[in-house]
């Protein structure tokens, strides 16, 4: 079943909606909430007759710790939407994806989303520090990034300093970069 426009908006709403009343806030195509100090995000996206999704977790303070190293603290400053949706935010931990077959009733598909979300996170948070599974388990895309968050995060500033000197040394500085420094030039122009 491929959506039409009408569709497409009666489904945004039903998304809205749902995650309105279990607490959470949508920005685009993302779906977001602070818990404590972790924060947790789905992006989800409508392709022909499926809604793909993928769920996401980290730190509060990581894009604060990103932010500030990259010399754009202000972004602290900004709606919490930003560390869900922005160009220039910390990355976070990838912990389920997965699609859906779309159906008619948007208010159910759009209800188990949002109870996937909350599923999802309240069992990773219950198996996991946030910070250990970063150093130990996490994989991926800006993984040295990610740890080296973490290690600030933890006040472990020798560990972090480290990730940023082998980065530089091996070349995989990753993709952000700030007034053409990469962000572990900046980490190192910082320690």
């Amino acid at each position: 079943m491929k959506l039409d426009k009408e569709q497409q908006k009666h489904f945004a709403e039903a998304i809205r909606n749902a995650s309105k009343k279990k607490g959470f806030k949508v920005k685009g195509c993302s779906i977001y909430v602070l818990e404590g100090n972790a924060f947790i995000h789905c992006d989800y996206f409508v392709d022909s007759q499926k809604m793909f999704y993928r769920i996401y977790i980290k730190n509060y303070e990581y894009d604060d710790i990103f932010w500030k190293v990259l010399q754009m603290p202000s972004n602290s400053k900004q709606a919490d939407s930003l560390r869900a949706v922005g160009a220039f935010k910390a990355p976070s931990i990838l912990i389920e994806k997965g699609e859906v077959e779309l159906t008619e009733n948007y208010e159910e598909l759009a209800e188990n989303l949002v109870e996937l979300i909350m599923e999802c996170s309240h069992d990773f948070m219950k198996n996991y520090d946030i910070d250990g599974y970063v150093i130990n388990n996490a994989e991926g895309m800006n993984i040295d990034i990610l740890k080296y968050l973490a290690y600030i995060h933890m006040n472990r500033v020798n560990e972090a300093q480290v990730i940023a000197e082998e980065a530089i040394k091996s070349g995989k500085v990753g993709s952000f970069k700030n007034g053409g420094k990469s962000f572990f030039e900046w980490a190192i122009m910082a320690e």
